[in-house]
């Protein structure tokens, strides 16, 4: 079986495709940039196996033995398109859906939070300046997690991590998200619902965790405007559900006493970006779900659907095919 790897793949991820796509089994190359053999690779392969940028409907035109689309992940691409073509060249898509960065991005959530009430970047940069050899303006002059009110925007796989770490540091979290969990799991969780319009005036830090396609969850200047001044935001969803010049004004205003940020409305970050000059905003190259563990588990799961499809058995996380007219 021919299996073309698409996209840039790092160290680990060759090492691990190269452990479990072994010859004669399966033959492994990697897409050229070259328009000869790109088309000759891809007119062979039975698998197409892709990270980040999505298939165009002229790539499926080369495809012509194609059996799956085996995504790694979509950043911050829609990929309605490629799905599209797909559906029409009757080709299955698979993507790691099995919430393998959860635990990832739930550290990197809580990370964050504490970066920011600790004011972390500031205390770094004081120190390297020299400035605490005569003075200590960071004494007394940061937040504490304990005691401090979390609200989690969103009580998925990410949300649900990030409350038990939120909960263990002594963290009061309360959550909104469109689906209330039962009692009893809002007890294990020691969680509190409340209706985004009570929850965010009581908010310390609030933190988003919602899927990309959650435009009701957008935030912009009107949930902005709820939050309690001083509060700090935390986004580490996706960049598209947050309005950034909303978020850099209530930066400037004081509203917000800093956020930080991991995703973006385009990746990566470009100049004249809304935020750019935005104070007291920590900004990260959307890594929180990006650790070496997660990587491997999304190669090896990737892998192992290959594998599947190579023995006939039936394929995991296969995407639903859109429905006419959808976008």
């Amino acid at each position: 079986m021919n299996v073309l790897v698409r996209g840039a793949i790092s160290a680990l991820g060759q090492r691990v495709l190269a452990a479990e796509l072994t010859e004669p089994r399966f033959h492994l190359e990697y897409a050229s940039t070259d328009d000869t053999d790109r088309a000759a690779q891809f007119a062979r392969c039975d698998v197409i196996m892709v990270d980040q940028e999505p298939l165009a409907e002229e790539d499926f035109a080369l495809l012509r033995r194609v059996r799956l689309v085996q995504r790694l992940g979509r950043g911050q691409y829609d990929i309605s398109g490629e799905l599209a073509a797909a559906q029409a060249h009757g080709v299955p898509v698979a993507h790691n859906k099995s919430g393998f960065a959860a635990a990832a991005t739930a550290e990197h959530t809580v990370m964050a939070a504490l970066a920011l009430l600790r004011r972390l970047p500031d205390a770094d940069a004081f120190v390297r300046s020299g400035e605490w050899r005569t003075s200590n303006r960071f004494d007394a002059a940061t937040r504490q997690l304990a005691g401090a009110s979390v609200a989690l925007v969103g009580m998925g796989r990410v949300g649900t991590a990030a409350a038990r770490l939120l909960s263990a540091f002594g963290a009061d979290v309360g959550y909104f998200s469109r689906t209330r969990l039962t009692p009893p799991r809002e007890r294990e969780l020691d969680v509190t619902y409340r209706p985004l319009a009570e929850l965010l005036p009581a908010a310390d830090v609030v933190s988003l965790h919602v899927r990309a396609d959650a435009a009701d969850y957008r935030f912009g200047a009107a949930e902005f405007a709820l939050t309690r001044p001083g509060c700090y935001f935390v986004n580490t969803s996706r960049g598209g559900l947050v309005d950034e010049a909303a978020l850099a004004s209530a930066l400037r205003s004081g509203r917000l006493a800093g956020a930080a940020l991991d995703v973006f409305a385009a990746e990566p970050l470009a100049p004249g970006s809304p935020l750019d000059g935005a104070p007291n905003l920590l900004l990260t190259p959307h890594i929180a779900g990006r650790t070496r563990e997660v990587a491997e588990m999304y190669f090896r799961s990737a892998c192992a659907n290959i594998a599947r499809l190579e023995e006939g058995r039936p394929l995991r996380d296969l995407i639903e095919p859109m429905t006419r007219g959808a976008h």
